[in-house]
């Protein structure tokens, strides 16, 4: 709506536009609250239409929704590289159990070759249990008879023979 503003203008008769009373132009065809409560209607011009009802429109419980599966999708990805930096630290450890435990095998291995050797047990016999070598004329054969030797070997038994 245009007026006249006396103390405004640079000459007489100009038309001002009075930016108060004015509506603006949208041209998406919105308008905001404010503007249809601000202006009261002047005595004259047709009644303001009464204010559309918005009726909702499901963004917010969309947006509620997809956040809700970011922060789970967050979540579970925490969740995984907590339980992958734990399997680390488990295989961190059982290497380190697994390479003493090697190097224990390592020196039980040279122990054993080491008291098995035939010096280290004849210095134990010799020393420890005053033990001499055996003479050649004290050693004894033993020889088994035949019947006890054919009494010692197991004889084959036919399937489904009882003894």
């Amino acid at each position: 709506m245009t007026t006249i503003d006396p103390t405004r203008g640079r000459g007489p008769g100009r038309q001002v536009r009075n930016q108060r009373t004015a509506e603006p132009s949208f041209e998406h065809g919105m308008r905001r609250a404010a503007d249809l409560y601000a202006a009261a209607p002047e005595p004259g011009d047709a009644p303001m239409p009464a204010p559309a009802i918005r009726r909702p429109t499901g963004l917010p419980l969309l947006l509620l929704v997809a956040l809700g599966l970011v922060t789970a999708a967050g979540i579970v990805q925490v969740r995984a590289r907590a339980r992958v930096l734990g399997l680390g630290a488990e295989i961190a450890e059982m290497t380190g159990e697994h390479s003493g435990l090697l190097d224990e095998r390592r020196r039980l291995e040279a122990e054993r070759a080491y008291l098995r050797h035939p010096d280290y047990i004849q210095s134990v016999a010799a020393g420890r249990l005053d033990m001499v070598p055996a003479r050649p004329e004290s050693i004894q054969t033993i020889r088994l008879k035949p019947e006890a030797v054919a009494a010692a070997k197991p004889q084959k038994q036919k399937p489904g023979a009882t003894p």
